[in-house]
């Protein structure tokens, strides 16, 4: 066994996979476990009940912004924005690459996770495929379950009286399912509008039942993918605005993203999508034929549904009547932070905050310091799924899988518990102050900050050669060529792994660097 101790890492999809590279990449004996028969998590297609991408589904950020920062995507014959397949291989390469395959436990159920009787480790209650129960221990435990664990379906008056078919987009896994049938599709997130748009040509109606507008861009955006429209320094300027006054940063902000949204589609007033929602609180839709299909007609857009009338009938917000044969509530997802026992940090905002802890749609929010530790248990369990960006979920696992094991292992330090729990008070208070009628994502974090920290914790360098300092000054004039191309290039993921600090670095970063940008140059003419 490691001296450094032994961690369980709960899940094997991006995050779990993640957080056991970077642990075993700083001695930890570290574990993975998923009840699944394979690596991934959600991102290899299935029939079944889990939660798991659609067969159809492309991912909305490229590939070039969204993978590990120490392993490139190798094929160049694939388009800018990789198909949840190739996602898919890409998560079974990294595995394979460094030697991840010989520490995770596949079609291992953790049910629970409790506290050892001498209070010196954590006991992990397993259920194996043959239903067969083990319990084994550990020193520190990583939850990596993933955000999509639990589905939300609001309530609706009059539920009882529907006999059409009324699912979770979980449950949506064929549209031929609903071939000939009038459906009714509730949300207006990335969800919703993939739903709706799979259903074109197969459903005889496609009602996009929504309350909120949207802030809609195409994949390809100024004639590049959409993300490479924000490099390093325009990422450093946002950040430095929203640092001297943050009302001014959201207009400017919003602003931004809405003109990028006119750009590319003219908007019938009629859809209801603008004014969205702030691009602070609640991501973009990225679709390339939802707007299409509006203006068609192949999809309508609809009111929010009020309640239920009859067999097939329900009413809108705005007294419209319709029959509809099917109803999918793209309506999200709530995360299972139940699953150690004593220390649901839902539980514990709950019991500090009373009613005012729930935000929209009366989703709790945790009390973890940086939406990763809970404070009384910081240096043995961690969370690393929960803090929430529009960027690359690679990027960021890989990035809060560096901080946590350089916290574990002693390079980096937290504040103390009574700081944290103060800065957890801070955070509730900023979530709830940015509250508006629509739904925002609960595990919303303050971006700038989150990054400048967790690339302090992480030991990445990147805040002190890249920023304006003394050392920033040093590397500019030492590799002025390449540090331009780094502050106005491509904001690439393999630059926290460029220069040496406490986390391990990466030697092919620096080319690696390179051929994203040559590639990008060559494609798009940038």
């Amino acid at each position: 066994m490691s001296q450094k101790g032994t961690i369980a890492v709960v899940g094997c999809g991006v995050s779990g996979l993640a957080a056991l590279k970077n642990f075993r990449e700083e001695g930890f004996d570290a574990v993975a476990f998923d009840r699944r028969s394979y690596v991934g998590g959600l991102w290899r297609f299935s029939d079944g009940l889990e939660t798991t991408v659609l067969s159809t589904t492309i991912s909305n950020v490229s590939r070039y912004k969204n993978v590990f920062t120490d392993f490139p995507y190798h094929r160049a014959d694939s388009g800018p924005h990789l198909t949840a397949s190739e996602v898919h291989e890409y998560l079974q390469a990294y595995a394979k690459h460094f030697g991840l395959l010989d520490h995770i436990r596949l079609g291992s159920l953790v049910s629970k996770v409790k506290r050892d009787r001498s209070n010196k480790s954590w006991e992990l209650h397993l259920v194996g495929k043959d239903s067969t129960e083990e319990i084994v221990e550990f020193d520190k435990v990583a939850i990596c379950t993933g955000p999509f664990s639990k589905p939300y379906i609001p309530s609706f008056q009059g539920r009882e009286l529907y006999s059409g078919r009324f699912i979770h987009s979980q449950a949506f896994k064929n549209p031929e399912e609903f071939r000939g049938l009038r459906v009714m599709v509730i949300g207006m997130g990335n969800t919703a509008t993939d739903t709706a748009t799979s259903l074109v040509g197969i459903a005889n109606t496609i009602h996009l039942s929504h309350r909120g507008g949207a802030n809609i861009f195409p994949r390809i955006c100024r004639n590049k993918p959409a993300d490479l429209n924000v490099n390093r320094r325009t990422s450093v300027i946002k950040g430095a605005v929203e640092a001297v006054s943050p009302p001014l940063s959201r207009t400017m902000r919003n602003r931004y993203v809405q003109q990028l949204t006119k750009e590319h589609f003219e908007l019938d007033p009629s859809w209801r999508l603008h004014p969205p929602p702030s691009i602070v609180t609640t991501p973009p839709v990225v679709s390339d034929s939802l707007i299409g299909a509006l203006q068609t007609g192949a999809i309508l857009s609809a009111h929010g549904l009020a309640r239920f009338r009859g067999p097939l009938e329900v009413e809108l917000d705005d007294g419209t009547c319709l029959l509809v044969d099917a109803v999918i509530c793209c309506t999200g997802y709530r995360p299972d932070l139940h699953l150690i026992q004593d220390e649901d940090p839902v539980e514990k905002a709950m019991s500090k905050w009373g009613s005012s802890a729930a935000e929209s749609n009366n989703r709790p929010l945790p009390r973890l310091y940086q939406n990763i530790f809970p404070p009384d248990s910081a240096m043995s369990i961690a969370y690393l799924n929960i803090p929430a960006f529009t960027t690359g979920t690679l990027l960021i696992s890989d990035l809060t899988a560096m901080a946590v094991a350089q916290i574990w292992s002693g390079a980096s330090s937290l504040p103390s518990q009574p700081v944290m729990e103060e800065e957890i008070d801070r955070h509730h208070a900023w979530v709830r102050s940015l509250k508006s009628n629509g739904t925002m994502y609960w595990s919303i974090i303050h971006e700038a900050s989150w990054w400048r920290w967790v690339n302090d914790i992480a030991g990445t360098g990147v805040n002190e050669k890249l920023g304006y300092g003394f050392s920033g000054w040093r590397f500019w004039m030492s590799e002025p060529k390449f540090c331009n191309l780094l502050m106005t290039g491509v904001d690439s993921p393999h630059v926290y792994r460029l220069f040496d600090g406490r986390r391990k670095r990466w030697p092919g970063a620096h080319q690696a660097i390179i051929g994203v940008n040559r590639e990008v140059k060559e494609r798009y003419g940038l």
